[in-house]
């Protein structure tokens, strides 16, 4: 199957400011995906703290007495 003809490009300042244009709008993309990422992170961190106090509270011990469980080695 014919791949079809390379878009020739006549101008080499034409290609760079293309290339640094795609830099620019993978950088927004990367930066997203960070925002998206802490986001998620701090999510898994709140459900892991939630299950700690649920735990904690299904117990029925005192603070000192669950602590001390959770320190036996």
């Amino acid at each position: 199957m014919p791949r079809g003809r390379k878009k020739a490009i006549t101008n080499p300042s034409e290609e760079i400011e293309m290339i640094d244009q795609k830099i620019a709008d993978l950088q927004e993309q990367i930066s997203e995906l960070k925002k998206q990422r802490k986001a998620a992170v701090s999510r898994a961190d709140e459900a892991a703290r939630q299950q700690v106090v649920d735990a904690f509270v299904a117990s029925g011990k005192t603070a000192e007495e669950f602590l001390a469980g959770i320190n036996v080695e």
